[in-house]
């Protein structure tokens, strides 16, 4: 329950919580240093200040208390008074003494004040913290009267408690910024790293200079030669396709030519159907193997790159219905070659199992979707992700029986991916067939 609760309100990016794990103990210390010197040294100075205070204060009541005539002790004890910075007066019994004001909820020292001088001296009955001159004014009961003392506030407590607190908070925001300025300078080489691989998912190359700690940089330097590795498989793959390209190509068409020379019989015609076979098997195996091998992009029209390859359909006798959104870009960067082998794969797919086809082009951020539809049988949830993958062929609906060598899908969604989108199999809510839809990532500057 606490890690669900810790996972829930916890910042979901890395600097995030490197700020939280930071800011966290200075918040803790910034309190626990106040409290202590609140409760336990500035209230403890506090009071030891009033108690020495307190001793002139309770001589002075008590020779009052004692005098027969307070005037007289008052004259004998002025220069002690002088010396000591008090003022005191009697009023004659039966005065009232002056309104006192309420201590402050943030004097703290105030109230620790007068807990000392109410609990030790005799006849308390008042005290004003808030005086203008800046005294604490007193009022005790005598026999005489009631008896007005006046003591500087310095007297009593610390003229500036706050200082050390003050010095300690804008020590902590020093410390704090530049924790952070350095925090920033270890993250932005994760940053880099984490927006070159996520580039080099998509298909795109970006330079990466390994920076930052000893770990970031072994990171950093592993992520290149694996990056490296994997380029030169693939400079070794498309040699390899190549030479099987070829090395296929001219044997079939020996064969051909064998054939032709011959009588036209049964055997002829089955062996003419077993080469066309093979032939469109090999063009299915290579189209997808150039799918997987990263080519070059380049500024692209979306919409006219739709628009050409419908109109190549309906010029071979095809009508497929077309909508493009007016929020479509007219440039991004593409492969146009594997997005157009991508949308054939889909559109003879959804030709070869329904009798119409609507292809829709349109924004949904941070998406452009392509998507064609059929009102053909489609294909059942739970076989919708196995059908994506190479030569995987449904025993419903879309099987061998319709033709096809199960790459069409899984052509389409590596297209996807290479782009770093994703192909999605829904149901068609228009057509009420399969409904493929291709997403292609959108700048974010769109």
């Amino acid at each position: 329950m606490a890690r669900g609760f810790l996972h829930r309100f916890s910042p979901a990016s890395f600097y995030g919580r490197a700020v939280l794990i930071l800011i966290i103990p200075i918040i803790v210390i910034q309190i626990v240093v106040s409290v202590v010197f609140i409760q336990r040294h500035y209230e403890r100075v506090t009071a030891q200040m009033t108690t020495n205070v307190l001793r002139d204060l309770t001589f002075l009541t008590q020779r009052l208390e004692n005098a027969a005539d307070p005037q007289s002790v008052l004259a004998d004890l002025a220069d002690l008074t002088q010396i000591l910075q008090i003022s005191v007066q009697v009023f004659p019994v039966g005065t009232p003494p002056p309104p006192a004001q309420p201590i402050s909820r943030l004097d703290l020292a105030g109230r620790e004040i007068v807990r000392v001088l109410s609990a030790n001296l005799a006849g308390f009955r008042a005290a004003d913290l808030r005086s203008p001159s800046g005294e604490v004014r007193l009022w005790l009961d005598s026999r005489h009267g009631v008896i007005e003392l006046g003591v500087p506030r310095g007297l009593v407590t610390t003229s500036n408690p706050h200082q050390l607190l003050v010095i300690v908070f804008l020590a902590s925001v020093l410390m704090t910024l530049i924790a952070f300025q350095f925090l920033r300078l270890q993250i932005r080489p994760i940053r880099r790293l984490g927006a070159a691989a996520e580039a080099y998912g998509r298909g795109e190359r970006v330079a990466l200079r390994p920076s930052g700690a000893r770990e970031i940089r072994a990171a950093a330097h592993a992520f290149m030669d694996m990056r490296n590795r994997i380029e030169r498989a693939r400079v070794q793959q498309k040699i390899m396709l190549s030479g099987v390209s070829h090395d296929m190509r001219t044997p079939l068409t020996r064969m051909r030519l064998i054939l032709s020379m011959m009588t036209d019989d049964e055997d002829r015609a089955a062996l003419e159907t077993e080469i066309t076979d093979l032939e469109k098997r090999l063009e299915g195996f290579l189209d997808y193997t150039r799918g997987q091998m990263a080519e070059e992009r380049a500024p692209t029209d979306p919409r006219a790159l739709v628009a050409d390859l419908l109109e190549r359909y309906r010029m071979a006798g095809h009508e497929i219905g077309l909508q493009i959104s007016d929020q479509v870009p007219p440039t991004l960067s593409l492969n146009a070659g594997t997005i157009s082998r991508a949308l054939d794969n889909l559109i003879s797919n959804a030709l070869r199992h329904g009798t119409r086809v609507r292809v829709t082009c349109e924004v949904s951020r941070p998406w452009l979707e392509i998507s064609v539809e059929d009102n053909g049988p489609g294909i059942p949830e739970p076989d919708r992700a196995r059908a994506c993958e190479p030569f995987a062929r449904l025993d419903e609906a879309r099987n061998s029986d319709s033709g096809g060598l199960g790459l069409g899908l899984a052509i389409a969604a590596e297209a996807a991916r290479a782009h770093g989108g994703a192909l999605l199999l829904e149901d068609s809510p228009l057509l009420g067939g399969l409904r493929a839809v291709l997403q292609l990532p959108l700048p974010q500057s769109l």
